[in-house]
């Protein structure tokens, strides 16, 4: 296990038991995916090395714009803290359904669909997590280059 004197930057430096706390996730840069839709990603093969999954707080404003994205190849969950998440899910033939989870609902959206966010008129703020993480770790490289940043402290908040 790690004694804080490590080089964080040597690859699994970060891969150790620990507790995460709230003023360390509220210190990580934010990624906005739409006006009034943002996630801090506070587990990631980036910063913490991890090799199986992401994990992050969204939260999801009153005056949101919609967010799309395709599940290609990961399998994503969220659990709902406050608020209401509506999630419109399309299969490759077109076929759709809408999803709601509320305070203590947990929605599974599997990979191989286009899912789309969709503001309620609430104030949001979920869990998710997905999994497996890519290899190479985020698409968005900017913010991938900031968590990197993050593993020794630099480069946080937004």
């Amino acid at each position: 296990m790690s004694d804080g004197d490590d080089d964080h930057l040597v690859p699994n430096s970060r891969r150790y038991p620990r507790v995460i706390a709230p003023t360390e996730i509220e210190q990580l840069p934010t990624l906005e995916y739409s006006p009034g839709i943002v996630t801090t990603i506070f587990i990631t093969r980036e910063r913490d090395d991890a090799r199986y999954f992401r994990q992050g707080f969204c939260t999801i404003e009153i005056e949101a714009e919609p967010y799309e994205w395709h599940g290609t190849n990961f399998d994503e969950s969220q659990f709902c803290l406050e608020g209401l998440i509506r999630v419109e899910a399309r299969d490759t033939e077109g076929t759709s359904v809408t999803l709601e989870a509320g305070p203590g609902e947990h929605m599974l959206l599997p990979a191989g669909y286009h899912y789309r966010w969709v503001p309620t008129g609430l104030h949001t703020t979920m869990l998710w997590t997905s999994g497996p993480s890519a290899p190479r770790g985020l698409s968005a490289r900017a913010y991938g280059d900031q968590l990197m940043a993050a593993r020794r402290g630099v480069g946080g908040g937004q």
